[in-house]
């Protein structure tokens, strides 16, 4: 399981920095070059936190066998939720509430301060929850999937349903 989400992650991270560094010379983004490390490792801990929940996902739909419409209805919540394309202070209480339990939400506001150049200080708090959120998705597959596997051999059946 390690191997795999670090492969998937150390995609992400890679697909992360071609897409910043492209848009940036697209767009004309400036980012302090003293906050390039610091972003470097925000992408790096918001891949690994993209890729537990991912595998969190991957274990609901073994139980549910429609990962598509589990992974679909994720992206656009994911969207919606986190901050990435519509702003979280513009969101319901709610929702934002629901953003804070996602991946992306906290590296993005980590991402957003070191840019705006307040320095790596700034964004620790952002980038640990991060890692908090990353971590608990990483407990949850893990539980979820020893759970399954446990009912699968239960009822003698490969199926996990």
């Amino acid at each position: 399981m390690r191997t795999l989400r670090l492969v998937d992650a150390g995609n992400g991270l890679l697909i992360a920095v071609s897409t910043l560094t492209i848009g940036s010379l697209l767009l004309g983004l400036r980012v302090p070059v003293g906050a390039l490390p610091g972003l470097l490792l925000t992408l790096a801990v918001a891949s690994l936190a993209c890729g537990f929940f991912g595998l969190t996902l991957g274990a609901i739909g073994l139980r549910f066998r429609d990962v598509w419409l589990i992974s679909n209805v994720s992206v656009a919540l994911l969207l919606l939720l986190t901050g990435a394309n519509v702003p979280a202070a513009g969101l319901p209480a709610g929702m934002r509430a629901v953003g804070q339990a996602l991946p992306i939400t906290h590296a993005a506001e980590a991402a957003r301060r070191l840019a705006g150049g307040q320095g790596f200080a700034a964004a620790v708090p952002a980038l640990a929850a991060e890692a908090a959120v990353g971590l608990g998705y990483a407990v949850l597959a893990a539980a979820l999937l020893k759970l399954f596997e446990a009912e699968s051999r239960r009822h003698a059946s490969l199926d996990t349903l």
